[in-house]
């Protein structure tokens, strides 16, 4: 054991603030993303005329491996672009992964320490705040806590997969849909797609004579 005096181990390491480490930026998210988009599309989350368009994003529910979880991301900006009221949260972590693929909606996330349910509360509290007598929720996530949401007006739940959703806000739900069934979609349906375009670039190319 050294008596001091000598360089310390901590010598080694280069120190710095996290605040000033710089926001990477964001690659695109792929083509799994456009065709989960693509398949959303054909599936409409906000009823017609039913009031308020109002977002809620629980970001620590969507945890995914990097692929999938690019595509979630795609679909939270596809949505927020629809709507008229935008709230995201999570815990810090996934705020700070979530923040480069959000786009303009970035600064709308918020971070909460670790904690059961700190998140859940930021969204509720947010919606409790909107003062319109017509509301139409959609709330990315499967906590149960969010069923109270049903009394303000239609609930339409985009559940990040149905096997974790809480029988309690699927019963509350007007509609649900299952994010981890249209990825599963989605990546079935990529191969068909670019086989049917090769047959037809094919085609093309024999109509042309090339």
């Amino acid at each position: 054991m050294g008596l001091g005096g000598g360089p310390s181990e901590w010598d080694e390491y280069e120190w710095f603030r996290l605040a000033d480490v710089p926001t990477p930026v964001a690659t695109k998210a792929g083509p799994l993303a456009d065709a989960v988009c693509a398949l959303l599309e054909r599936t409409p989350l906000w009823p017609a005329d039913s009031g308020t368009r109002v977002l809620l994003v629980d970001l620590d529910n969507l945890r995914a491996e990097p692929t999938r979880w690019r595509a979630r991301m795609a679909v939270v900006v596809t949505l927020a672009r629809q709507a008229e009221h935008v709230v995201l949260a999570g815990q810090v972590g996934a705020v700070t992964r979530a923040r480069p693929h959000l786009a303009e909606f970035a600064a709308r996330a918020h971070a909460v320490p670790d904690g059961s349910d700190l998140a859940d509360h930021v969204l509720l509290d947010a919606a409790a705040d909107i003062e319109s007598d017509a509301v139409q929720v959609v709330v990315v996530s499967n906590d149960g806590i969010f069923a109270m949401l049903a009394d303000r007006g239609p609930l339409t739940v985009l559940s990040p997969g149905n096997d974790a959703l809480s029988d309690r806000l699927r019963d509350a739900a007007t509609l649900v849909v299952d994010l981890a069934a249209l990825e599963e979609e989605a990546k079935t349906a990529r191969p068909a797609q670019r086989r049917v375009r090769t047959k037809a670039a094919i085609g093309a190319a024999a109509r042309s004579g090339r």
